[in-house]
């Protein structure tokens, strides 16, 4: 009778899990598909690329910046050149992998049914909002401090006395070294403790404030360390209202709206964007406007107000396509606590199938487009270096900035997949050239090039390479007879 029963039993489980043995199975193809991305733009310049940079600099905070783990990660990336970026890739995969595991814990303690537990994992595995992080290059960062704050209130969950209170404590510090917005969860994590163990307002504030403490310790310790100097993003100091309205729409579609923003800013796809929007908004309008009650109740109104907290740091500086993941975790709460209340209905599991149907399609076409930017940077390295013929100690490159509509790191202008020279110096093992320095100017400036070249060979770079599309073409050093020619 037992052996009769047991594969039954088997069945049952694998019909209650089935989008994680989904991931599970397809974890290999899909990793491989990740692995064929280059980097692009400033994958080359950050901490985690192998460009030779000194650890102790980094360790302690550099510019904006504290991210020793970064910096660790880019000392050995720099000794092994080689597996720059597939040691990226392994990285942030295996994080966010974890960090689906880990959110599959959370929703099992949080009692959701079946159903909601199914999409929430699979939604926080391919969802727009985590794409930024999951296909990028330099974001070890952002992948690990979501997985330590993850971490960190499991501990606060499941321990008891001080043992809660060091496992949340020392997760969140963890994770605000990888990344400095891991910090929230010091607010976040008592505040979303009260749903899972119904701790009382007295209760879930006084954990509040100790994480207040906490964030104190931290930037009195980060403030009473040297100021490094580092280069600063002026993206990240723009104040002006549009820049704000900007960050305030990201958030707010990347976060609520899991559109196809390629087609929508890139491609200018209008009919795919619309489409796509309609097949997956009509799931999450359906459970919106029948799970009002819960999105608008005490606990709906405390995880939207977690979502805040932990987007503040970036609406406050600049929000971008990778600073939504970890938001996600939060949106998969909610998204699954209203499933859970909605009765299954047909029409609702009619428009789940669609929408992650139509998500995963998003998901490919990111893909696709983070792929093809990834081959026009190899394409014009290699161009540079036939161009350039042999080992060269200065170069100094012009490019002509064209009408491509950039969206992200998915699709990056040819100039910018280029990296400023950086593909090229990671080609030669940075052995050469030992300086790279460049201008870009407008399509419409194109007659300044030799004018700009010139002044270039007049400050001592030995060559000039002109970028324009995908294109790269040396530019020769004119005599005096040459500069008088109309």
């Amino acid at each position: 009778m037992q052996n009769r029963n047991h594969p039954i039993t088997l069945c049952n489980k694998l019909s209650h899990q089935w989008a994680m043995w989904g991931i599970i199975l397809t974890l290999p193809l899909v990793f491989y598909g990740v692995t064929l991305l280059m980097p692009t733009f400033d994958d080359f310049t950050y901490f985690t690329a192998p460009y030779p940079k000194s650890l102790s600099e980094r360790l302690i905070p550099f510019g904006s910046y504290w991210r020793p783990f970064d910096a660790l990660f880019g000392y050995f990336i720099e000794h092994h050149i080689n597996l720059f970026p597939f040691a990226n890739h392994l990285c942030i995969f295996t994080g966010h992998v974890v960090n689906t595991f880990l959110l599959y814990r959370l929703l099992k303690w949080l009692k959701v049914n079946t159903l909601a537990l199914n999409f929430g994992i699979l939604y926080f595995y391919m969802a727009p909002g985590v794409l930024g992080t999951v296909l990028d290059i330099d974001s070890i960062n952002q992948t690990y401090s979501l997985l330590f704050d993850l971490v960190g209130l499991i501990c606060y969950i499941t321990q008891k006395g001080r043992w809660r209170l060091v496992g949340w404590i020392a997760c969140t510090y963890v994770a605000t070294l990888f990344k400095e917005n891991g910090i929230t969860w010091f607010v976040i994590t008592p505040l979303l403790a009260g749903i899972f163990l119904h701790h009382s307002k007295q209760t879930a504030f006084r954990f509040v404030a100790v994480g207040v403490l906490c964030v104190l310790l931290y930037a009195a310790v980060r403030l009473s360390f040297p100021v490094n100097y580092s280069p600063f993003n002026h993206e990240y100091i723009e104040t002006t209202i549009v820049a704000k309205l900007k960050d305030i729409f990201a958030f707010i579609g990347l976060t609520f709206l899991p559109l196809d923003y390629v087609a929508l800013v890139h491609d200018r796809n209008y009919l795919w964007a619309i489409c796509s929007a309609v097949l997956t908004l009509s799931f999450f309008g359906y459970i919106s406007v029948k799970g009002r009650q819960t999105m608008f109740g005490k606990t709906g109104l405390l995880l939207l107000l977690c979502v805040l907290i932990a987007a503040a740091p970036h609406l406050a500086t600049v929000f971008t396509a990778m600073h939504a993941y970890g938001l996600m975790p939060l949106m998969v709460l909610l998204w699954a606590l209203i499933i859970t209340r909605l009765p299954r209905k047909p029409l609702l599991l009619s428009l789940m199938t669609v929408s992650l149907f139509t998500m995963s399609l998003i998901a490919l076409h990111h893909w696709h487009e983070t792929y093809l930017s990834g081959l026009r940077q190899e394409r014009i390295s290699k161009q540079a270096l036939h161009a350039l013929g042999e080992p060269v100690d200065s170069i100094f490159s012009i490019n002509i900035v064209d009408g491509y509509r950039k969206y992200s790191t998915f699709c990056v202008r040819p100039t910018d997949a280029f990296a400023w020279g950086n593909s090229v110096q990671l080609r030669t093992a940075y052995r050469w050239p030992q300086t790279w320095e460049d201008v870009s100017i407008p399509e419409k400036q194109r007659s300044r090039v030799p004018e700009i070249a010139d002044s270039a060979y007049r400050a001592g770079f030995q060559k000039v390479l002109l970028i324009e599309h995908e294109t790269v073409m040396p530019v020769a050093k004119r005599n005096a007879q040459d500069k008088q020619k109309p």
